[in-house]
């Protein structure tokens, strides 16, 4: 079985939610990833490891404020744990606007490898946000036209809501997203061929 190396870290304010969140974004994307051969590998083992960092990060993390605070608190990652074995950063924050997010990754180069920052109370319901977020780190896009989205998740125009990479389908009704179900096999390959894969 292949494993998705992945060193946690969370930000002061969110140590009380930490534990929770991380279980469950590693069990659901175990289960999802199992049946193609993939798991999740978390260092620490238990638990994560604290940065020192009380502010949210603002909206944008593409340029300005945003983008500093991003590289500063990558920079703490660093610090606190330098990973000798390649693998991905997840830095659990509050973000500005939610989600997770991927810097360094698609038409993002920075001087870092990409890594993931993961906001500690918007994050999708399906657990699956930690995964979604480190197939960015292996190149794969949202659903879309290039050069920014990935046209094989389109069909007659619209996109493949329950592919890992878009964001499940969404319930009217009860204002929500739905499970996401698929992946596809170029998708396997392209985390088997990111920095984090051991086999």
């Amino acid at each position: 079985m292949g494993v998705l190396k992945v060193t946690l870290f969370h930000v002061s304010p969110v140590a009380g939610w930490a534990s929770g969140v991380f279980h469950k974004q590693i069990a659901k994307g175990n289960a999802f990833l199992r049946t193609r051969g993939l798991q999740f590998d978390p260092y620490p083992k238990v638990g994560s490891m604290e940065l020192e960092w009380s502010a949210p990060l603002s909206e944008n993390g593409r340029i300005g404020e945003g983008l500093a605070q991003r590289l500063a608190l990558r920079a703490l990652a660093h610090a606190r744990y330098a990973s000798l074995d390649n693998r991905l950063p997840v830095i659990l924050c509050q973000i500005g606007g939610g989600g997770g997010e991927a810097p360094g990754s698609i038409h993002q180069k920075l001087d870092w490898l990409p890594w993931v920052i993961m906001d500690a109370f918007t994050l999708n319901e399906d657990g699956l946000t930690l995964t979604h977020e480190a197939g960015h780190c292996a190149g794969l896009k949202h659903p879309g036209d290039e050069p920014f989205g990935e046209p094989r998740l389109m069909q007659n125009g619209q996109a493949v809501t329950d592919n890992l990479m878009a964001y499940g389908t969404f319930d009217i009704e009860a204002q929500k997203h739905g499970p996401r179900t698929m992946v596809e096999d170029w998708q396997i390959d392209a985390l088997r061929s990111a920095y984090f894969h051991s086999s």
